[in-house]
């Protein structure tokens, strides 16, 4: 079974981007949430997702900082720069790279300070 931890942090991250999207963006119009914000969330869910699959399976998890930002990178890269060639409504934009990079190295924090 997963780890609760990975499964109520993957629910608080759902909970504040549903906040993000249907109450923060539309009452201040900050292009910084409505862009930077959903990227940063995207990299905690997706630390938090490999390493509750990597459990799951009996692997080590990505726990450790070297490990986090080569797979936090890879899918911040692929999302930016490959995504755009087959999704047309997809731009890339380098800073959301840092978004996703810098979201789960705070989720990473956040696990290992919950362990």
């Amino acid at each position: 079974m997963i780890r609760r931890r990975y499964l109520v942090s993957g629910a608080v991250i759902a909970g504040l981007y549903a906040l993000n999207r249907f109450l923060l963006i539309p009452a201040t119009g900050s292009r910084l949430l409505a862009w930077h914000g959903a990227d940063f969330l995207a990299g905690g869910l997706m630390l938090c997702l490999v390493n509750g699959l990597l459990e799951l399976s009996g692997r080590p998890t990505l726990g450790r900082f070297l490990p986090a930002t080569g797979f936090l990178l890879g899918c911040g890269l692929f999302w930016e720069y490959v995504t755009p060639l087959y999704l047309a409504r997809s731009v890339s934009d380098p800073r959301d790279v840092l978004a996703v990079w810098l979201g789960g190295l705070c989720m990473l924090a956040i696990l290992r300070h919950r362990a």
